[in-house]
């Protein structure tokens, strides 16, 4: 679970990022300072930083004059982050898989159960769908938590946001949620017994995932 930001400045980027990835704030959109701080109630000089710091991570685009604004979605971009996902995460998953002991054991059961029974409670609401939604990111994050490297889960991390922000924006949500419930059982099963063919699990569950987004640009081929 995430730790209540520290800052007003992580704040205002904790918040901002998750109205940019909910579509809350649409593709494109002009992000001005004087209609961020009326929407969300800080500063202008701690939306600032947020808004530098979101472009650095690519939620958010800066065009000389132009300023700050929402980034497009495209089907290049989609496929950009679903491969680099595919060729980072499971690498992530093999270092977490020779390092973890049993408090990373425990997180990926408790954050299953936890999702799993988040599917079962679902209503058709779209605050249901934000509590699912962290319940999922808990569990993928879970999922590579032992791995040593910080910086890598930290980029794995800013490309499973990316990725959920073209699953919300194009409402691709899984309709068949017990399959998906035993999918992400199937997973947790592979990386606890420390089986090899958990990383290529990962990666056909990633490609899954953009393929459903995909088939709403036209594109039948998965990544």
């Amino acid at each position: 679970m995430d730790a209540a930001p520290a800052t007003a400045v992580e704040a205002a980027t904790h918040r901002l990022r998750e109205e940019i990835v909910a579509g809350a704030l649409p593709p494109e959109a002009r992000l001005r300072l004087r209609d961020l701080a009326a929407r969300t109630g800080y500063g202008a000089t701690p939306l600032r930083e947020a808004l530098s710091r979101l472009a650095a991570e690519g939620f958010v685009v800066f065009e000389g004059q132009k300023g700050f604004s929402v980034p497009p979605v495209t089907r290049a971009h989609l496929l950009d982050i679903t491969r680099s996902r595919q060729f980072v995460e499971p690498e992530a998953l093999r270092l977490a898989m020779e390092a973890g002991g049993a408090a990373w054991e425990d997180e990926i059961v408790a954050s299953l159960s936890l999702l799993k029974r988040e599917v079962e409670r679902r209503t058709p609401e779209e605050s249901w769908l934000d509590v699912y939604e962290a319940k999922h990111h808990r569990f993928h994050r879970a999922l590579i938590a032992a791995c040593p490297l910080v910086s890598l889960r930290a980029f794995c991390d800013d490309l499973y946001m990316q990725t959920t922000r073209y699953r919300r924006l194009m409402k691709s949500v899984t309709p068949d949620w017990q399959r998906m419930a035993a999918a992400h059982q199937a997973l947790a099963d592979l990386v606890l017994a420390r089986d090899a063919a958990a990383q290529q699990a990962l990666r056909d569950h990633i490609g899954t995932t953009a393929s459903r987004v995909l088939a709403m640009f036209g594109d039948a081929d998965p990544p």
